[in-house]
């Protein structure tokens, strides 16, 4: 069973609501063509627009693509809008190993440290997926880079 992030963030954001809108009305654009622009549901930009509910990480990451900004800028938790997308993104399996191996570290040595269980790597690897937004921001934190970084969004670690 997975741990739980001691300071885990909450699921709903007035900044990345009003973020999100500020978006929305530069397209002058509704939620069901905003969707449609970003390629994520409906429903995902209505509970975003109404109530604030920060969507999934893929979704913000499209939402992020679409903006050409980064994860930060999109959640509100930064006001630098500058964001240089990398030229050859990476995935995010091969920057954690990358950064594992500068480091000097294994997987289960970070695992250890995290607040998530120390087989999450070997299923995040397995599957393709992604972990949590708390999770990346966690070893985002760790490994002192970005979570676009850590994402292979950009090559800018900062």
């Amino acid at each position: 069973m997975p741990k739980i992030p001691k300071e885990a963030e909450t699921r709903v954001s007035a900044k990345f609501q009003a973020r999100l809108k500020e978006f929305m009305s530069d397209a002058e654009s509704n939620n069901a063509g905003y969707a449609k622009a970003v390629g994520v549901s409906r429903d995902v930009i209505t509970r975003a627009t109404i109530y604030g509910i920060v969507p999934a990480l893929r979704s913000l990451i499209k939402i992020a693509d679409h903006e050409n900004v980064s994860l930060a800028y999109l959640l509100a938790e930064s006001d630098e809008h500058s964001f240089y997308k990398s030229e050859t993104p990476k995935t995010f399996e091969q920057r954690v190993i990358e950064l594992k191996d500068k480091a000097n570290k294994t997987l289960p040595e970070i695992a250890a440290v995290m607040p998530f269980a120390n087989n999450s790597f070997s299923e995040w690897f397995a599957k393709g997926t992604l972990p949590s937004l708390d999770y990346l921001k966690a070893l985002a934190e760790y490994f002192n880079v970005s979570a676009d970084y850590l994402l292979g969004r950009t090559d800018d670690k900062n």
